[in-house]
């Protein structure tokens, strides 16, 4: 073969390779080539050679073809397979039954079949799948003059499909000065909930919540809960949930009172993305009891209540490391006698992470 024919045949063959290559032209005139991922109606993801997955937004896309079928699924919810090309305010399909036009009106979503199976599979995950979460870790010791030790524990799990929610969450202090032989912070909180989508906007919940607390001579307290909730914000960077329920608190203090309180659930949950790295929590909660076990006077007394608060702060380092910085506030308004009603916590650290937040 002479270097003619073969300089002929290279060029051809990386002619017929670009020829191959997806397009996506753009109303300022721009045009990408690589693999169309998937398409929702406000961005399309095209996975290229040179710059990996690329997001456009849909309303800068004038016109896309795609050489690799992806499976279409129309507002309906029927699925059509096969290669796509736009044009005006329609797309032209070739499937294996042959061609189809479908409007853009009628289309909700496509994606190639790799991320099609993968969002199938998220539909309905076994219980030990699709979890996403972490742990944090923050650990102070001091030597010499002082001899103090300080451990603070958190976790946090998450697994969320198109129909409910499941989260757990866990968090766990301890202080201990050698020196005065004397623990000063010894206290666990954990909680898991499960929600079920109503609809968009409205969920039911269940919870179970417990803990305990040796500075507050608390043995322990556990509170089974349920109620209903709202999603008032719901957007790609930011969510926010009301919830309010009804409860039953069961409670133990080292002084030999106990408690049994029927329990209103009244808060809200809120998270927001200040950047791709960076995220901020924050939940209220007001538990008023409805009935009271001991003798009163006064309304306070009658009916104690309980306020609880987080707020938090969570930095991405890498893939899997993060820097957490949680702020605790627990007020109790009927405190054992001799303990003060407000407790307070700040508390730093590093955290890892696993799984992957849904699409």
């Amino acid at each position: 073969m002479s270097k003619t024919t073969a300089y002929v045949l290279l060029v051809l063959l990386c002619t017929a390779a670009l020829l191959k290559a997806e397009q996506v032209s753009l109303r300022n005139g721009d045009r990408l080539s690589g693999t169309v991922v998937s398409m929702d109606g406000k961005k399309l993801v095209l996975k290229t050679s040179y710059a990996g997955d690329v997001s456009i937004e849909w309303a800068s896309v004038s016109q896309f073809s795609s050489d690799q079928p992806l499976v279409i699924t129309k507002t309906n919810q029927q699925l059509v397979t096969g290669t796509v090309k736009s044009e005006g305010d329609d797309y032209s399909i070739t499937t294996v039954q042959g061609p189809q036009t479908l409007s853009k009106a009628d289309v909700a979503v496509m994606r190639s079949p790799a991320d099609q199976a993968a969002y199938e599979k998220s539909l309905h995950p076994g219980i030990l799948e699709a979890w996403a979460g972490g742990g944090n870790f923050g650990l102070a010791l001091a030597r010499g003059n002082s001899q103090t030790t300080n451990l603070a524990l958190g976790f946090n799990a998450e697994r969320k499909t198109t129909t409910d929610t499941w989260t757990i969450n866990a968090a766990s202090i301890y202080s201990m000065d050698e020196r005065l032989n004397m623990t000063t912070a010894n206290s666990f909180q954990g909680s898991i909930r499960y929600d079920h989508n109503v609809s968009k906007r409205v969920f039911i919940y269940g919870a179970f919540a417990g803990g305990y607390d040796e500075l507050q001579n608390l043995n322990y307290r556990v509170f089974p809960s349920g109620g209903i909730g709202f999603q008032a914000i719901k957007s790609e960077k930011t969510t926010l949930d009301l919830l309010g329920g009804l409860g039953y608190t069961r409670e133990s203090y080292t002084t030999g009172v106990t408690g049994n309180l029927a329990t209103a659930t009244v808060g809200d949950e809120f998270a927001y993305k200040l950047s791709h790295r960076t995220s901020i929590m924050q939940n209220l909660y007001y538990l008023p009891s409805l009935n009271s076990t001991t003798d009163c006077t006064t309304l306070a007394t009658c009916r104690p209540y309980r306020v609880t608060g987080n707020f938090g702060i969570t930095t991405k380092l890498n893939g899997w490391l993060t820097a957490n910085l949680l702020f605790n506030d627990q007020y109790n308004s009927q405190p054992v006698p001799g303990n003060k009603k407000n407790d307070v916590l700040l508390t730093t650290g590093l955290g890892i992470t696993f799984g992957t937040k849904p699409k």
